[in-house]
């Protein structure tokens, strides 16, 4: 381990967010609604059926190891630098400060393509409780959307306080409303009522994918997005009570329960209809298992849940947004609006931004539907994006950390076995999903992902002044550590 505890001290002349705002438990929240379970579940399950049978189960165990693998990387490195930049800094420090500047780029495309893939359900969800022809309506869904998230950017600029508060109390609704709507789900499995069947333990084995290894391999991409964002308490680094070490034990803890919740949702509901009904459905595949098993209106509860945990999760997007984008533009490599900060010391205009983009493309996603199909592809990216930057950070984790991983047995195996499964494992899903990836969705991933290089180069040129790039790559003394 090394160093633990304690508060970031951000010199006086520099701008700062507000520090000792955040707790264990509110990096928790921020972790768990970034990664937003029942919506990540609403978007991506009947897409993993889709690819890789009912072996959903199955690929959320690897992918869980695999995170988990990972969030010990994160840990090690926010031990070591906690900062609302995060990664670009861990990068730019331990390797190369074009790799860093990539990385930030990366993880600011992922969070805006994100986002729109969240928005872009909130007005259906909400306008489908009232009215199917509602939710139909192109005009009444931006509206809907507008103002959701003009609340809950307005709640994010009020304080990182009020935003996990708030952020809290969603929680307690969705889950609430969840895990009553999975016991239901268990009893009519168990029951054999509305024609369901009993969740099966070979659902727990690669076998259950008709579609063999490439099934497999696509389904594990589109895994890694649902679990994507539990790292998103390291972006609050600035703003902790224990700095140094709440951030990295909330993604640790997180990517557990993630797991662990995952499964038990994702195993009833697929005994509930069979996998061609539940493809058909992927649209809105929990208020149809919701429909299977309770009577309307009360399915619309469901919608109700996943809109919340939708809320949620642009707001824990915003902030991750807003944070790096604030750290880079302190650092003088983003332009310097960017680092402006409300009273509150959040950083304002990050946050503005961050939320203009998404409602911007929204308009030509529910205006042209050739447009909508290009923004559905791009959405698409959004697993092989999340894995390219946990893949970095990995990598960066044992190059940071090479020198000690010879000091204690401990030491090799959080900070350079298991970063190293980790990022083995993504790499090899990473480069098998993109050979078998459609032309649509390969294009644009290949795309953000190589991006980030050519655009440090000219933000490099554009900004040499900056003491960023010409930082010396650093590493981990065995005294360091203990």
């Amino acid at each position: 381990m090394a160093q633990a505890g304690g508060r970031v001290q951000v010199p006086a002349d520099r701008p700062h967010l507000r520090e000792g705002s955040v707790g264990l438990g509110g990096d928790f929240i921020a972790a768990v609604t970034n990664v937003a379970p029942s919506a990540a579940v609403a978007l991506t399950l009947g897409s993993i059926i889709a690819v890789s049978g009912l072996a959903t189960p199955f690929l959320v165990i690897v992918v869980g190891i695999a995170m988990l693998c990972i969030a010990f990387a994160y840990h090690h490195l926010n031990l070591w630098q906690p900062t609302p930049a995060a990664q670009v800094m861990w990068i730019a420090k331990a390797v190369t400060p074009v790799l860093g500047f990539a990385a930030g780029i990366l993880l600011i495309l992922e969070s805006t393509v994100s986002n729109i893939a969240n928005i872009s359900l909130m007005g259906p969800y909400l306008l489908g409780i009232f009215s199917a022809d509602a939710a139909a309506n192109p005009i009444l869904e931006y509206l809907t959307s507008l103002i959701i998230m003009a609340i809950v950017c307005g709640v994010a600029i009020i304080g990182i306080r009020a935003a996990i508060r708030f952020q809290a109390y969603i929680l307690w609704v969705e889950y609430g409303i969840m895990l009553i709507f999975a016991l239901i789900i268990y009893w009519v499995d168990f029951t054999h009522s509305s024609g369901a069947t009993t969740p099966s333990l070979s659902w727990f084995s690669p076998t259950a994918s008709p579609t063999g290894l490439s099934g497999i391999v696509s389904g594990i991409v589109i895994t890694v997005f649902m679990f994507g964002g539990w790292e998103a308490a390291v972006y609050l680094g600035e703003e902790q009570r224990q700095a140094h070490r709440d951030p990295g034990r909330s993604a640790i803890i997180c990517v557990i329960f993630c797991t662990v919740w995952f499964v038990f949702l994702i195993w009833g509901v697929q005994g509930v209809a069979s996998s061609k009904d539940l493809v058909g459905h992927s649209s809105n595949i929990l208020a149809f298992a919701a429909g299977q098993v309770v009577p309307h209106p009360w399915d619309a509860v469901v919608s109700l849940a996943v809109l919340s945990s939708l809320i949620a999760v642009v707001q824990a997007q915003l902030n991750a947004w807003s944070r790096v984008a604030f750290g880079m533009a302190r650092e003088g490599v983003l332009p310097s609006p960017f680092a402006k900060l409300a009273k509150s010391l959040t950083p304002w205009f990050g946050l503005v931004f961050a939320a203009a983009i998404p409602m911007v493309l929204l308009i030509f996603y529910l205006a042209n539907s050739a447009i909508a199909g290009v923004l559905a592809a791009v959405t698409a990216t959004a697993g092989y994006l999340y894995a390219m930057l946990y893949i970095v950070v990995a990598l960066a984790c044992i190059w940071y950390y090479r020198r000690t991983l010879g000091k204690s047995s401990s030491q090799l195996l959080y900070a350079g076995i298991l970063p190293a499964i980790g990022a083995l494992f993504l790499i090899y899903c990473v480069i098998a999903g993109l050979i078998a990836a459609p032309s649509n969705i390969l294009i644009p991933t290949l795309i953000f992902i190589l991006i980030g290089i050519p655009a440090a180069f000219v933000a490099a040129a554009v900004t040499s002044r900056s003491d960023f790039w010409h930082s010396k790559s650093i590493a981990a003394e065995p005294a360091d550590v203990t």
